[in-house]
């Protein structure tokens, strides 16, 4: 399944849900109302499930939500409020077949949480392999550890997101919180929107296709194996990227600095509009395209390097310590097979030996 059919199918699962919120504030809800599908095949509270669960859908209003893969045969559900609740306060939950659905109350019109704290808490067997596990939190931390699914679909409206989980295609949301993903284990596909926080992705495995993109927030990545495509955009914030093998990759930071570090790039292109760039390469990439508007670049290559590099520098100096020769406007190094485009409108660019 690729990254459009998870998205249809979780939001297929997660519209019905109609939330309207009056007074809200993290773990504080006045009145509301929170109607869903099949309200009435629920059950209220805590509970066991025996059922063989291949799908889990969640969908939590208000507090904390962890999940986490134990050594156990069924399923627990557990929450915790900070007073004694009814039974249409209580978290609702429904197996239909293989799948199992997580309610934050009963489907009502009006209900009111005044001063009512909840957080949720559900174990599940790690050695059963999910299809499809999606979970929706408009305001309270997600946290997912030790479990495997196909497909992997979390959303956060306000809250922060910490994933340790193993699965195929990932796809993540935040509007406001730090996004954590440790990923372990090859993967088709990972997608990442963050709207305000910092990202945090620690990748041990291949993976097709890397889009990252933060709107405000530090992005960190640490990506251990191949990627055929990765692209990272950060409006604010800065990224640091220490990569593997990646065949191409496309980093554009409106306001902030570039730091990356990768064993090998066959196609690269990276846009830095204020901030520094630094790059170092365990090999030149067949093709590259370097830009930095305000603050500089430093490159480091192997000695040994067979590249061709074009500069336009507007305000500042070409500086470098590899065996270049002069060719026109160009400088090459070794047989000059590789293509490097640098363009800097300020600052000095520096081309080092990889130590």
């Amino acid at each position: 399944m690729n990254t459009k059919h998870l998205v249809a199918g979780a939001m297929a699962l997660i519209v019905p849900s109609t939330i309207c919120l009056t007074g809200c504030s993290f773990g504080l809800i006045n009145t509301v109302s929170y109607r869903y599908e099949n309200g009435d095949k629920y059950t209220a509270g805590d509970r066991e499930i025996d059922d063989r669960i291949t799908k889990i859908n969640i969908d939590y209003i208000s507090g904390d939500v962890k999940v986490r893969g134990t050594d156990t045969d069924s399923i627990m559900v557990d929450e915790t409020a900070n007073t004694d609740i009814d039974s249409d306060h209580q978290v609702h939950t429904w197996v239909d077949g293989d799948t199992l659905y997580v309610r934050y109350c009963a489907s009502t019109k009006s209900i009111n949480f005044n001063k009512i704290e909840k957080s949720l808490e559900i174990t599940i067997p790690e050695a059963q392999k999910l299809d499809d596990f999606v979970i929706e939190v408009s305001s309270g931390n997600i946290d997912l550890n030790g479990f495997t699914t196909e497909n992997m679909y979390s959303h956060a409206s306000s809250g922060n997101m910490n994933i340790d989980c193993s699965a195929t295609v990932i796809e993540l949301k935040s509007s406001s919180g730090n996004v954590g993903l440790t990923q372990n284990g090859n993967s088709d596909s990972v997608k990442i929107k963050s709207s305000s926080g910092n990202t945090v992705i620690n990748h041990n495995g291949d993976c097709r296709s890397f889009d990252i993109d933060s709107s405000s927030g530090k992005v960190n990545i640490m990506q251990n194996g191949t990627v055929d495509q990765a692209k990272i955009h950060s409006s604010s914030g800065g990224v640091t990227a220490a990569m593997g093998t990646v065949n191409t990759l496309n980093i554009d930071v409106s306001s902030g600095g570039i730091k990356l570090d990768a064993d090998e790039i066959k196609d690269l292109t990276t846009k830095a509009s204020s901030g520094h760039s630094d790059i170092s390469l365990g090999k030149v990439p067949a093709a590259s395209s370097i830009n930095c508007s305000s603050g500089g670049i430093s490159i480091r290559l192997p000695e040994d390097s067979d590249v061709t590099v074009h500069t336009s520098i507007s305000s500042g100096e070409f500086n470098y310590d590899l065996p270049f020769t002069k060719s026109g406007k160009d400088y090459v190094c070794g047989n000059g097979t590789a293509v490097m485009d640098i363009r800097c409108s300020s600052g000095d660019v520096s081309f080092l030996a990889l130590k």
